[in-house]
């Protein structure tokens, strides 16, 4: 029963996932010269031709004034983005249902947590604290080796935040709302679901998406380092099988609705020609923000 167990715990886990993933390539913006500067062009000139297609919308300023790329322009969506991201959506809604069926089986699920509680004293560390935020650290080190992100740095941090506060949102009202106890005997009725494994399947996520088109393999170690951390909640006793596995898909699920969100607005304003520009004057500056309805 025990192998069973834990083979079924790492199935669900790490393999559903990206079994199911499908990378999402971003359009990125061609350096229009190397210090990043619009190029110049006369006063007056209708001649757009000079400019990436991208780029057409970018503001010329006044002769004699230094002209920036539009550089918080949204990327153009792939075609038919909603379509794939319901595709990427079958392995964490399948995990939240299993979850859920589980947690209705009461014995079943105590027979689950005695195969997998080996370390419910505590005597072996298992770091879940730190790791569930590891794939985020890996983003970070993965541009010191030439490894970009597919979005811009001004666009990754709402697209961060969002689905952070998204998925720590709805796991705090289900704590709140279900009010389990947890294995552990402690006195906070808050073991479901889990908050590690929903914040390290954030993590993960993010970094698959940003980062997977690169080698699959970067998109496996994000999920099994998230995969380990869900693991270690059940191992240390802190958490029922339930708690991680409806934990993990809300962490899924709340990082493909952000990007779903994204890539709706890049829709919208890249039809509607969105265009922030900075420009310098001499003694100051200013930002310039132009939206056609």
């Amino acid at each position: 029963m025990k192998a069973k167990a834990i083979l079924l715990f790492a199935c669900l886990l790490c393999l559903s996932h990206f079994c199911f993933a499908h990378i999402v390539v971003d359009e990125t913006d061609s350096p229009l010269s190397e210090t990043g500067f619009c190029p110049e062009l006369p006063v007056g000139s209708q001649d757009s031709t000079a400019l990436p297609e991208k780029t057409k919308t970018t503001v010329v300023c006044n002769s004699g004034v230094s002209r920036y790329n539009n550089w918080y322009s949204f990327e153009k969506p792939e075609a038919l983005y909603a379509r794939k991201f319901l595709t990427k959506s079958i392995a964490p809604v399948a995990t939240a249902a299993l979850g859920i069926g589980i947690l209705g089986m009461s014995d079943f699920e105590l027979q689950l947590q005695e195969s997998l509680n080996w370390n419910k004293d505590l005597k072996v560390p298992m770091y879940d604290d730190q790791l569930r935020y590891a794939p985020i650290a890996i983003g970070v080190i993965l541009p010191l080796f030439g490894k970009y992100p597919k979005h811009k740095f001004l666009h990754l941090i709402p697209l961060l935040s969002s689905a952070y506060l998204l998925a720590d949102g709805v796991v705090h009202q289900l704590k709140a709302y279900t009010a389990i106890a947890r294995p552990n005997g402690a006195r906070e009725h808050d073991a479901f679901p889990s908050q590690h494994s929903s914040m390290a399947f954030v993590a993960a996520t993010l970094l698959h998406y940003e980062f997977g088109d690169y080698s699959p393999w970067i998109s496996i170690g994000g999920y099994t380092l998230a995969g380990w951390v869900a693991y270690a909640r059940v191992a240390q006793n802190h958490h029922w099988t339930s708690d991680v596995l409806t934990g993990a898909a809300i962490g899924t699920l709340s990082t493909h609705i952000v990007y779903l969100s994204y890539n709706f607005l890049s829709d919208l304003f890249t039809k509607n020609n969105l265009t922030i520009c900075p420009y310098a004057v001499e003694g100051g500056g200013g930002v310039y923000l132009s939206y056609s309805f």
